[in-house]
């Protein structure tokens, strides 16, 4: 009687056991947008930031990729109905299935990356667009050698031009006497004119351009590799367009963020809302990869020391 006794408590200690384990580990979903995962850019580096997390950290984690926006909302609904605890979406063309998923699954929690949702249990990451192209312009800066530079954008709107701000500041911390080409398309999707544009800043001895213009970026690359110019970009995949004219790619730092969002979340410090990340969250950085191949080595710590004046307030 005593050893039934005895079994029964051991395998309720046990059930209870396994019980607690199961509560403890962290289910994380990522639904990807129509790029896919091997598209070079943030659905991959999400991807890729989920697995090594879930190798730190007590996670499971789950994939599902999406081949046209109409089915975001079903993708994520899926997840939400599992009662998954963090299910991630990523960009602004996935704001509305993340709003309607969030409404209809009051009790879950969502996070979308590098797009706005307001609601009570969705945790937006935006980016502070003017310190992205600060790093761009002390990139600039540091690497030209015929003292001109050039920022192209898509459209000529607030969010674009935050990027030219940026630019401009770390161009002119650099050295104040490098001259700044400011370009906008009209669109983002105008390769045409995106080639005229280049063309001619390459005629006025520009030799380094950073560009935010969708996919009007292409025309904007043709060009570089016809004139020899280097180039920074906002995204990864242009690397592979123009890998021996890329000084650098302008990144969001989807490891950290991926840890910190997941940290917070296990420690109870995780908090829904609209959040901005930056240079003082090291939210934003170079590709030191491309940056090692194509870069002066002295120009890349110099970067690192302008970040920590900027940071210190030493660059107003």
């Amino acid at each position: 009687m005593k050893y039934k006794f005895n079994l029964i408590l051991i395998i309720l200690i046990l059930f209870l056991f396994s019980n607690l384990v199961s509560a403890q580990t962290l289910e994380v979903a990522l639904v990807s947008d129509i790029g896919g995962f091997e598209d070079y850019n943030y659905n991959q580096q999400l991807k890729d930031s989920l697995i090594k997390a879930a190798n730190d950290f007590d996670l499971v984690v789950k994939f599902e990729e999406s081949n046209l926006m109409s089915e975001y909302l079903e993708k994520i609904n899926g997840y939400a109905e599992n009662r998954f605890d963090l299910i991630w979406g990523l960009g602004f063309t996935m704001e509305q299935a993340i709003r309607e998923a969030a409404q209809m699954y009051p009790k879950r929690n969502f996070v979308l990356f590098d797009g706005r949702v307001k609601e009570e249990n969705v945790k937006s990451i935006i980016f502070n667009k003017k310190e992205a192209g600060f790093l761009a312009g002390l990139v600039a800066g540091f690497e030209t050698n015929t003292k001109n530079v050039a920022f192209i954008g898509g459209k000529n709107n607030k969010e674009i031009t935050e990027y030219q701000l940026g630019f401009e500041k770390g161009v002119k911390a650099v050295n104040a006497e490098i001259k700044i080409y400011n370009e906008y398309l009209a669109s983002f999707n105008d390769f045409s004119r995106a080639k005229k544009v280049t063309k001619k800043l390459a005629v006025k001895k520009v030799d380094i351009v950073f560009y935010a213009a969708g996919a009007s970026g292409q025309g904007i690359i043709e060009t570089a590799l016809q004139e020899n110019l280097k180039l920074i970009s906002l995204a990864a995949a242009d690397i592979n367009l123009a890998p021996n004219n890329m000084l650098t790619v302008i990144l969001k730092n989807t490891d950290y963020l991926v840890k910190k969002v997941i940290t917070d979340y296990q420690n109870s410090n995780y908090e829904n809302g609209v959040k901005e990340y930056g240079l003082a969250e090291n939210a934003l950085i170079i590709d030191q990869d491309q940056a090692k191949d194509m870069m002066i080595t002295k120009n890349i710590k110099k970067i690192e020391e302008y970040k920590q004046r900027y940071l210190s307030n030493e660059i107003k």
